[in-house]
């Protein structure tokens, strides 16, 4: 593939938001032979799925507004194209710890289109119960309801099943949040000899261990909403080994508009929250009436407001 040449290849970390991505990134970090940083999504935003990249200027203009890019605090190399930025950004992230043997980012959306920039990286997937995952994006208002708070759970284990079978088995390694707060040390070790490192008990002592009590949280959700997103995600919470809770049903058309209809809701009250009443009103009527550089400066406002780690 065009682009600048690769030196070396990168470990990634894939999970829907809400799955745990953090506190493993976290515990990775802490071996010295690694070096790893947060999300790096706005990568795959750049890339259409059959491998075209964005032109330079126009993935400048897209960071603009990302606050997970600017938290990263990493530079763009001048008079560079898309590949040689991408590139760049990962030798950042190996220069916070040099002569690490395991450079990685932690991916939530389009992970396989790091293969156009990076054909033999290997992958850590990481899998939570997706209610949970629905549950907590309730909690933090990124869904009204669990029908749609497990849209995205569901929509990165379609991808990575279907990923997951184009790869070699030594390129990929699949952990259970559940196991790793149950059992943090074997979970580490397991994943420490598929990287080809030892484990290191630092990594749990300087980290700490996943919180246990953040399980099975969805168990307080209503009977009739857990029913439907179960009935949205049973064959990958099936697949990934996680039980049902009863009998699912898919739920009606109007139920389906009444979902929709809280889920706009709930978000669009969150954000009147984070952003004030009058700032929320205006920011309606400068979106349908402002200026260009007016939206931009709203658009640049809203997402430092409302911007949120996911991991």
């Amino acid at each position: 593939m065009a682009g600048s040449p690769q030196r070396f290849s990168p470990v990634f970390l894939v999970a829907a938001p809400q799955s745990g991505a953090a506190t493993l990134r976290h515990m990775l970090a802490h071996h010295p032979d690694i070096a790893f940083a947060p999300a790096f999504d706005f990568l795959g935003d750049a890339i259409s799925p059959d491998g075209r990249f964005l032109k330079r200027d126009s993935f400048l203009r897209m960071l603009e507004y990302n606050m997970a890019y600017k938290r990263l605090g990493l530079s763009i190399p001048p008079a560079t194209s898309f590949v040689g930025i991408a590139h760049s950004l990962l030798d950042q992230v190996a220069a916070t710890k040099p002569g690490a043997a395991v450079v990685g980012v932690t991916l939530h959306s389009h992970f396989d289109r790091m293969l156009w920039l990076w054909p033999d990286a290997r992958f850590i997937h990481l899998v939570r119960d997706g209610r949970d995952v629905a549950y907590a994006n309730v909690v933090e208002h990124r869904a009204g309801n669990l029908w749609h708070g497990i849209e995205d759970w569901v929509e990165a284990e379609i991808l990575w099943d279907r990923m997951s079978h184009k790869l070699p088995p030594e390129r990929q390694f699949t952990v259970k949040y559940e196991a790793l707060a149950g059992e943090p040390e074997y979970e580490l070790r397991r994943l420490c000899d598929y990287l080809g490192l030892p484990f290191l008990p630092a990594m749990l002592e300087q980290a700490g261990k996943p919180a246990r009590e953040d399980l099975g949280r969805w168990r307080k959700s209503d009977v009739r909403e857990l029913s439907s997103a179960e009935h949205r995600a049973a064959r990958w919470l099936l697949q990934n080994g996680y039980f049902l809770s009863g009998t699912v049903r898919a739920p009606s058309i109007l139920r389906r508009a009444g979902l929709s209809l809280t889920n706009s809701l709930a978000i669009a009250n969150h954000q009147r929250r984070m952003l004030g009443t009058g700032s929320w009103l205006k920011g309606g009527y400068v979106a349908r009436f402002g200026s260009r550089k007016a939206k931009a400066r709203l658009k640049r406002r809203q997402a430092e407001l409302l911007s949120h780690d996911q991991d």
